[in-house]
């Protein structure tokens, strides 16, 4: 048997497997039950092993049959999604992409990139969830997650899109009130805006030059979500570490003001991630690289 013939013999074989049926089985692959008898008979003389019993009203798998089965199976529908994704390649990009992201990023960072991309390929599709719970892309059926953060360990692909610079700010009647603070450490004293988006909402750590100084901070306003974050530091409640693109408005119309000249908060990444028990189809792996080329410049 050639090659692509093989190929072919393993597809048939599955199934006839999964249909029972040798005529269902020809008719789904548009040969005749004949042919498709011929074409098993042939790959059972290859692998010198009985696969089906044939009976005049059922198809069962014996031992052999089922343990080929198991292992062909995941390796047809990678080598199938294989040759979608060859075939979708050579064409325009179009579907569905489900995506979920952060409620603040998704809102105030996604919009853009996403407009640009449907406008470019107008046979795309998106949906967007915008949650900051950490979703899980394979059972809830997502494409893609843009994260920002240092990710865990998991089973996931990811993509490193930019990075996330951090800055800490509060207001000029805040620090009008509560005095401004000159080192990390004295951030222990004031009042700190908590957001619990933060892997460690509880701890601020910045470094300059070789020094690290990891504080414990507290405060009077728990939230989550760096833009609430940023206005509430516009209001005076306290003092804000947050993502600077959060921070690019209040800033530039002073609202709030930089803090601890010198000292760079721990900065994060975003980050596109996929499941990694799915094949990433041409129009995903298209917007990921999108993504990488807009924030590249941007965040």
């Amino acid at each position: 048997m050639e090659q692509m013939d093989r190929i072919d013999a393993l597809r048939l074989f599955a199934s006839v497997s999964e249909l029972g049926s040798f005529t269902k089985a020809a008719e789904k692959e548009g040969m005749t039950p004949g042919a498709a008898s011929k074409q098993i008979t042939a790959l059972e003389t290859r692998l010198q092993a009985r696969l089906l019993e044939r009976t005049t009203r059922s198809v069962r798998l014996t031992d052999a049959g089922q343990a080929l089965l198991d292992r062909v199976r995941p390796w047809l529908a990678e080598y199938e999604s294989l040759e979608d994704g060859v075939a979708e390649a050579r064409a325009a990009p179009a579907g569905l992409i489900r995506i979920t992201a952060p409620v603040d990023f998704g809102a105030s960072g996604l919009m853009k990139p996403i407009a640009q991309f449907m406008a470019q390929w107008p046979a795309v599709e998106v949906r967007l969830s915008l949650a900051d719970r950490m979703v899980d892309l394979v059972n809830e059926g997502f494409d893609l997650a843009v994260r920002i953060g240092n990710l865990p360990d998991s089973a996931l692909i990811a993509k490193r899109l930019a990075p996330a610079c951090m800055c800490v700010v509060a207001s000029p009647d805040y620090l009008a009130g509560a005095g401004t603070p000159s080192h990390p450490g004295e951030l222990a004293e004031h009042d700190i805006i908590i957001d619990r988006n933060k892997p460690a909402p509880n701890s601020l750590k910045l470094t300059k030059d070789d020094h690290e100084v990891d504080v414990r901070v507290s405060g009077r306003l728990v939230l989550n979500g760096a833009s609430a974050a940023i206005e509430a530091a516009a209001a005076g409640v306290g003092i804000a570490c947050s993502p600077a693109y959060a921070a690019k408005e209040a800033l530039t119309e002073g609202r709030v003001v930089p803090l601890l000249d010198g000292w760079e908060p721990e900065h994060r990444h975003l980050w596109a991630v996929f499941p990694s028990n799915r094949y990433m189809t041409h129009r995903v792996r298209l917007f990921a690289d999108f993504l990488g080329e807009y924030f590249g410049e941007r965040i």
